[in-house]
């Protein structure tokens, strides 16, 4: 169960199992991690460059420590409050609407977004192999936006009502 994600149309879906806690845990982690090192890479930039830079990088740093939260941990911590600190407010939770398909039109659709999804990695790596550093990076940042819409896609695909013929 994801908060504020959501594909468009249809019913309400019924509710959806939680996230298995061993899996929450590590994802926990990982995150903490990631923003223990962004913000050391931002108190680096802070002790060694200039005021300018120091500011501009700061709010990169800003968005990849916020949306790890946003995205990642908040929706975990309202999943599973016991992995959440004391003053921690839960997300509201945003139902999922449902899609109405029929089994046929389900399988053709994942094995379609599947293919998609593929195709878009090997962008990804094509870019990383081919291009020169600023601008794979550049790239791969818009890429990897269109895979997470690719994979919303997927999400609601799988959680659809399937029609019995």
């Amino acid at each position: 169960m994801w908060f504020g994600s959501g594909c468009r149309g249809g019913a309400s879906a019924p509710e959806e199992q939680p996230m298995d806690k061993k899996i929450a845990e590590q994802l926990l982690s990982i995150s903490t991690d990631c923003t223990r090192d962004e913000n050391e890479s931002i108190k680096r930039i802070m002790e060694t460059c200039d005021e300018e830079t120091f500011k501009m990088y700061r709010r990169l740093g800003g968005r990849i420590v916020g949306h790890l939260f946003t995205e990642i941990i908040a929706p975990i911590q309202s999943e599973h409050p016991a992995l959440a600190p004391p003053d921690f407010k839960p997300m509201e939770r945003i139902e999922r609407p449902r899609l109405t398909l029929t089994k046929e039109s389900q399988d053709e659709l994942l094995a379609s977004l599947n293919r998609r999804y593929e195709q878009i990695e090997t962008m990804a790596g094509f870019v990383r192999e081919n291009c020169d550093k600023a601008e794979a990076a550049a790239f791969r940042g818009r890429i990897h936006e269109v895979l997470a819409h690719v994979a919303e896609a997927m999400a609601c695909v799988l959680a659809a009502h399937v029609e019995e013929k």
